[in-house]
């Protein structure tokens, strides 16, 4: 059977998430269609997944950690900079943006890497053919969702050719390193150069 043919048979039987359990702040976004819009993208894409437990999405193949409980807290503490931002500098954070962002921004590994046959996490096709979060931003874009909320998606990570333009961008950016830190390792580095 063909990995598309694989991929239709599970969606068939797939459960749906619970979006709102994994992620409570979603219901705080005001903008009635672009909740529903976060709920709906990740409910495509889990359909398209090969996997049958969020828990046991990775972070990546090379982090084994499980990608919910990174997530939320790169979720809480997005939130938790926006509200110090907020407090102390009186700069005004989009919360609706970044919760939506926050919230997607690795969606897409549900289809990009699937279970091996040895229990790890492999690429799939569409996880070797497209960058990181391609599919959610791709599917934001579908769904009408703000081009400054798509490009988010596709900045968040280190791997992307271009850093995050807004605000809430930067700020998921960042804190999205640091719980790599937590989990995994430092892969920030500072070059010193003393030049006469």
């Amino acid at each position: 059977m063909k990995r598309s043919a694989v991929a239709k048979e599970l969606s068939r039987t797939q459960k749906p998430l619970d979006v709102l359990a994994m992620f409570p702040e979603v219901a705080e976004i005001r903008d009635d269609n672009l909740r529903q819009a976060v709920i709906e993208i990740w409910q495509e894409l889990w359909a398209m997944s090969e996997w049958s437990d969020i828990a046991a999405v990775p972070t990546s193949p090379e982090i084994p950690y499980p990608t919910l409980p990174h997530n939320q807290c790169v979720m809480r503490m997005a939130l938790a900079v926006a509200e110090a931002f907020e407090t102390f500098h009186k700069v005004k954070v989009n919360r609706d943006y970044l919760i939506a962002e926050a919230a997607l921004q690795d969606a897409s590994k549900v289809v990009e890497f699937r279970p091996g046959e040895n229990g790890e996490a492999v690429f799939t096709e569409r996880g070797k053919a497209f960058p990181h979060a391609f599919w959610a931003a791709h599917l934001a874009a579908n769904k009408g969702l703000p081009d400054e909320i798509c490009h988010v998606l596709l900045t968040h990570t280190p791997q992307a050719p271009k850093f995050p333009d807004t605000l809430e961008g930067k700020i998921l950016w960042y804190v999205d390193q640091l719980d790599v830190i937590a989990i995994f390792k430092d892969r920030w580095r500072k070059d010193l150069y003393i030049t006469k």
